[in-house]
């Protein structure tokens, strides 16, 4: 979990980020940390590793609180195929592979580029 910090830390899109909490114990790991992205957006991260299972959620909005994109694995979408990894993209749902910081970092990226470029 502190290795999700340092990368939070290295990346170049991130302007401040809070630790809300981080647990690191034998039997579980929990990482909640609020990220202040440079163009004011913020990126919510929640991890939980456990012995048997982990849960996770990366929730990516707006300056003013609207979902860009979230990725977790909350298992409450059995209509999708990647089943309990999937996106939410607005109001749509689709499949996802398990998400890392890294990809998540990664998508960010690209969106705010295409942004830019008016794509």
């Amino acid at each position: 979990m502190v290795s999700h910090i340092a990368v939070l830390r290295r990346s170049p899109l991130v302007r401040d980020l809070d630790v809300v909490e981080l647990v690191e114990e034998e039997s579980v790991q929990l990482l909640r940390v609020k990220v202040e992205m440079v163009e004011g957006s913020m990126l919510h991260v929640r991890e939980a590793l456990f012995s048997h299972t982990s849960k996770y959620s990366y929730h990516w909005q707006t300056p003013t609180g609207e979902l860009v994109l979230r990725w977790d694995n909350a298992p409450h979408h059995p209509e999708i195929p990647t089943l309990p990894d999937h996106k939410h993209e607005g109001e749509q749902i689709g499949p996802s592979e398990r998400a890392s910081i890294e990809n998540v970092l990664v998508e960010i990226t690209i969106v705010l580029k295409n942004k830019v470029q008016g794509k």
